[in-house]
């Protein structure tokens, strides 16, 4: 398959990627609205992702080969699943008790940034450069991001809580692409070639130790989670947790040596904004954004079309020049 190829096929992964993954912010968001302790929220999603991915790749007879790479590097896989897996996951549960789902949303698109910004630190090889144009739209595309906060910043009762689950979910956008990153690097150099539902599994399982600290942490102080957010949290698990989080993977999987595609792929992200407002209106009533939402959301596409534009003429250059790294 040619660097073009792979990049068209990275970057439609990384969009239905985005439209599943939007469904965590969604069910965030109405648990908070209802009442469903924090703690669980956080707890649950992955639980439940477990048995769900356990048995797919159980099937596809790919369980043995994971299993048997968590008992050579189980370090390996505890950290980075804790901090790519639960830590993630538990901040954004945190932060959607004090900020709507699409203002978490849209916060945790900084991650496109510090997924490129985090490169010279996790990569030993090439892809240790920051490539310049691709940075430049990332920055022009949060830019919008935060244009779309304007218009409703003003409807919030909490300018403090509102900074509080702002810099929550910061971290959260670098934990996700350091967790994520790194254990390719990481397996990479240990010479083993997981696919995504072998990592996303992976990752699930090893972050076990937290999630049953903070399931510990959900029962002292709210009791067993009621039955509605159990169901909540099995859809999370399975339209965001799996589908999502295993297109996301895949689409990463596959362009994991083209930093300027690995950059575009983790850019479609931002169109979980536009499906985590779309599921808001439909399932809470939420008003389309005015005059700022629509300038930021425009500016936020406009990006998005210069970096496919961008990455698929880098990637039909390095066809030809397959030893270059063009910016």
């Amino acid at each position: 398959m040619t660097e073009h190829s792979k990049a068209v096929k990275a970057m439609v992964w990384g969009v239905v990627a985005s439209f599943f993954l939007s469904s965590t912010f969604i069910i965030n968001s109405l648990l908070a609205g209802s009442g469903g302790y924090w703690a669980w929220t956080a707890a649950l999603r992955s639980l439940f992702l477990i048995p769900i991915l356990g048995l797919v790749v159980f099937f596809a007879k790919q369980l043995q080969l994971l299993l048997t790479a968590i008992r050579q590097y189980p370090f390996i896989f505890i950290k980075w699943g804790t901090i790519g897996f639960g830590v993630l996951y538990t901040l954004l549960a945190v932060a959607s008790l004090w900020s709507p789902g699409w203002m978490v949303a849209a916060t945790f698109q900084i991650n496109i940034l510090a997924g490129m910004l985090l490169a010279p630190f996790i990569y030993p090889d090439h892809r240790r450069h920051i490539p310049r144009k691709a940075l430049l739209l990332s920055v022009f595309i949060i830019f919008g991001v935060f244009v779309m906060q304007f218009d409703k910043m003003g409807e919030l009762n909490s300018a403090g809580s509102v900074l509080l689950s702002f810099f929550i979910v910061l971290l959260g956008a670098v934990v996700w692409p350091l967790g994520n990153r790194k254990l390719l690097v990481d397996l990479e150099q240990k010479g083993l070639h997981l696919n995504a539902l072998q990592r996303v599994l992976g990752m699930s399982i090893s972050c076990l130790p937290l999630l049953i600290l903070i399931s510990i942490i959900g029962f002292a102080n709210a009791g067993l989670p009621s039955l509605t957010q159990c169901q909540a949290s099995f859809y999370s698990a399975l339209f965001s947790g799996f589908l999502g989080g295993v297109s996301f993977y895949q689409a990463t999987q596959i362009v994991n040596k083209n930093p300027v595609a690995l950059a575009t792929v983790e850019a479609t992200q931002v169109f979980e904004i536009l499906f985590t407002l779309l599921g808001e209106m439909v399932l809470k009533g939420t008003p389309f954004p005015g005059f700022y939402g629509q300038m930021g959301l425009f500016i936020v596409l406009s990006g998005m079309v210069f970096h496919f534009w961008n990455t698929l003429n880098h990637s039909r250059k390095l066809s030809m020049r397959p030893h270059n790294v063009i910016n």
